[in-house]
């Protein structure tokens, strides 16, 4: 329905309320004549007449007594679509579905309270999801992740740039030793996120800048941030993580703080139409400074060293 069509039908259920054309162009501010070829346009394409006029009223004809309670609906159906869009411009208002790594979400949780607070009409709907996805295919908004998606009906807002370390439990240490150089990872258990084909190798890069590609052996792997954080923490292996994960769990102690794993950004991935959506960039906005504050390797997308 065209807008003109919709002002059409907005002139005719103010004729049917007001009860003349003369008290319909006052209420509307509109000049007669034209409330005069605004009706008789509508009933021109409807190919009948609505209305029975006299010198001093109008009343409704067989036809607009059937056909004003659908023109009623399709203009209550506009209101409420332009009060929505007043309301999204004015506020934050509606359902944002937001795909997080297990490791981030109850940090996104409570940075987000405080938006969810002041915007009661702000929904959130929050999916955990490790793996790189397609937000559209799972019915995500928004997916944080740590990798740029082949799809060029996406965007990626680039919210951070993580750097990973080597960590593992005072247990383990205390039991298998602590390498004190890249290669002596190869006699040492370590723990990997779950990849096919699973990882051979890991790359490290020492002080001044040089790369160290060095074998690795895991016996323990997971496609879940938590999982491997975990493993950690019972002293299964070594593994990458970041500074935030170590200054959350004491139990873990770097290894080889002298060399640094691989090095990625962290990108917001969402549907180009989400840049003209007021709730969905205020939550981007958000997540930038929550990933910023509180990045937590593997949690993003199971990088490990060796892999961007």
């Amino acid at each position: 329905m065209s807008l003109e069509s919709v002002e059409e039908l907005r002139v005719f259920a103010q004729i049917v309320e007001s009860g003349s054309l003369a008290a319909a162009s006052r209420a509307l501010g509109m000049p007669p004549n034209t409330v005069g070829r605004r009706i008789a346009a509508l009933e021109e394409r409807l190919g009948t007449r609505l209305l029975n006029r006299t010198t001093r009223s109008v009343s409704l004809s067989e036809y607009g007594r059937v056909f004003i309670g659908s023109a009623q609906r399709i203009l209550d159906a506009v209101d409420d679509a332009e009060a929505t869009l007043r309301r999204e411009r004015e506020g934050l208002t509606g359902v944002v579905r937001l795909g997080i790594p297990s490791l981030l979400a109850a940090d996104v949780v409570h940075s987000l309270a405080p938006l969810l607070l002041a915007n009661p009409d702000l929904r959130l709907e929050i999916a955990v999801h490790d793996r790189p996805v397609n937000p559209v295919s799972v019915g995500l908004d928004v997916l944080v992740i740590g990798a740029v998606l082949e799809d060029s009906s996406l965007v990626a807002r680039k919210l951070h740039d993580l750097q990973l370390v080597l960590a593992a439990s005072d247990a383990y240490l205390s039991r298998f030793g602590e390498p004190q150089t890249p290669a002596e990872l190869a006699n040492h258990r370590t723990v990997h996120f779950r990849r096919n084909p699973p990882e051979t190798a890991w790359t490290l890069t020492d002080a001044a800048g040089e790369q160290h590609v060095v074998a690795v052996n895991g016996r323990f792997e997971a496609d879940d941030g938590r999982a491997l954080i975990d493993a950690m923490r019972a002293g299964l292996g070594i593994g990458s993580t970041s500074q935030r994960v170590l200054r959350a769990h004491p139990e873990l102690r770097r290894v080889l703080p002298g060399f640094t794993g691989v090095s990625f950004p962290i990108y917001a991935i969402y549907p180009a139409s989400g840049q003209r959506s007021a709730r969905l960039q205020a939550v981007v906005s958000t997540l930038a400074e929550v990933v910023t504050r509180d990045t937590q390797g593997h949690a993003l997308h199971g990088v490990t060293p060796g892999r961007g």
